[in-house]
């Protein structure tokens, strides 16, 4: 939808992204998303009685409702309502989202809207442990663990993997890369430079400072202290030797699956099929991190004293088949400017989610069909994920959408001639989001 009134997005911070199992691997989700919270409370002053609700997107919860547990730690009113929010990859998108319906609603003024995510927190399970008499109860099942001795129908999971397909109606987001690829005849030179270019834009920014304003200093496992994505850091090589791009291995034709055991596996989803492209530097990698900002009124934010980094108005969350998961960004992003009366040609730049190289690419060329934009053009003038993207600076499941606001006021706040920038993330199950940003003229 197109806002009826300007929505302020104030102060945007996260916490720099770790890989999985590394430096914030003894944080849970919703501590990482607490120490954001209490960072912009103390950066911004802001008077803990002036917040009416916290909104949190996370795509796999530690907590029954990690938001009224973040409220709850760090002293807010008891009385203030508290929404956790699970849309996979688009979470923190839509924790934005609903803060600003609520706003809309006059349902509050002021809302915490914060994305989190611990991939290292996710558990592993067991599978219906319960239907089965030896395993009824933890003092069976541990019996039964112990001595290597489950009974048939019930299993040990993954609960992150088990995350990234339903195991219902689509399958893995690895897969529907590999599909939206070959539909749409994406080579992996096209796949590599997006995201060689992903780490190359991310390490400058990084070190030439330009995360600094956004970046909350965490303590690592190790007691050091975390100043910028792990990711981005452990990726510095890659970028000086360009040549490891096309070495990677493809994630569908390796030792453990050839490419023709793929074609033939997934022969009903795939339109055209050419050379595998998907590797696992072109993807982003696993990840934990936090992000958060203040979603406000412009005349709340005045009143507050709050610097108003950028205005929302608008956005769209749209739906496309599972098994093409990448190509809702296109959707969603193609029903937003609808809604809005505008062109992609309107805007300034383009903040995109990197789950793949391929989900990234394929979307953009949806649009271009549609709509005629070069992308190509408007990508090497650096005008798509300016300062990186997922692939090189990580994605916490939940983080991600708030991560993608920031970057888009980085946009508008390092470059006079940006007014609007759109965002878009795509999500497992097909759904995805586009959010209209613009600079704050008042």
């Amino acid at each position: 939808m197109k806002s009826p009134k300007q929505i302020a997005l104030c102060t945007p911070r996260r916490i720099p992204f770790a890989q999985i199992g590394k430096s914030l691997s003894k944080y849970s989700a919703h501590h990482l998303g607490k120490i954001v919270a209490e960072d912009i409370i103390s950066k911004t002053k802001l008077p803990l009685n002036k917040i009416d609700g916290v909104v949190v997107g996370e795509g796999f919860a530690n907590a029954p409702n990690s938001a009224r547990v973040i409220a709850n730690l760090i002293g807010l009113p008891n009385e203030i309502p508290c929404l956790t929010v699970a849309n996979n990859c688009v979470s923190g998108m839509e924790a934005v989202v609903e803060s600003a319906r609520r706003i809309l609603l006059g349902e509050g003024e002021l809302f915490l809207a914060i994305g989190e995510e611990s991939q290292t927190s996710m558990p592993f399970v067991v599978k219906n442990a319960r239907i089965n008499k030896k395993t009824a109860s933890l003092d069976k099942l541990k019996k039964a663990l112990a001595e290597s001795n489950l009974p048939e129908g019930v299993e040990v999971r993954d609960t992150l993997e088990d995350g990234l397909g339903d195991g219902e109606t689509s399958y893995g987001m690895q897969v529907t890369a590999e599909i939206v690829s070959q539909n749409y005849a994406l080579s992996r030179a096209v796949n590599d430079k997006v995201a060689f270019e992903s780490f190359k834009r991310a390490l400058e920014a990084t070190e030439a400072g330009l995360y600094d304003p956004y970046l909350i200093p965490i303590a690592d496992d190790e007691g050091n202290m975390m100043k910028a994505d792990e990711a981005v850091l452990l990726r510095k090589g890659l970028v000086e030797n360009p040549d490891r791009m096309g070495r990677a291995m493809l994630m569908f034709d390796n030792p453990q699956m050839k490419f023709t055991e793929f074609q033939a596996k997934y022969a009903k989803d795939l339109k055209k099929t050419h050379a595998p492209t998907v590797s696992i530097f072109n993807a982003s990698p696993r990840s934990d991190g936090a992000a958060g900002v203040i979603v406000t009124t412009v005349e709340k934010a005045k009143e507050l004293g709050l610097e108003i980094s950028a205005v929302l108005t608008g956005w769209k969350m749209k739906g496309v088949h599972p098994n093409e998961m990448g190509l809702g960004q296109a959707a969603a992003t193609l029903g937003l400017l609808q809604d809005m009366n505008m062109k992609i040609q309107d805007v300034d730049r383009v903040e995109i989610h990197e789950a793949f190289a391929a989900t990234a690419v394929g979307a953009l060329e949806e649009i271009k069909n549609q709509t005629g934009w070069d992308w190509e053009k408007s990508f090497d003038e650096k005008k798509i994920n300016t300062y990186g993207g997922s692939i090189s600076i990580g994605h916490p499941f939940g983080a991600t959408g708030i991560r993608l606001v920031a970057n888009a006021v980085m946009d508008i706040k390092n470059d006079p001639s940006v007014n609007k920038v759109l965002l878009t993330a795509c999500a497992h199950g097909g759904i995805a989001g586009a959010l209209m940003v613009e600079r704050y003229k008042g």
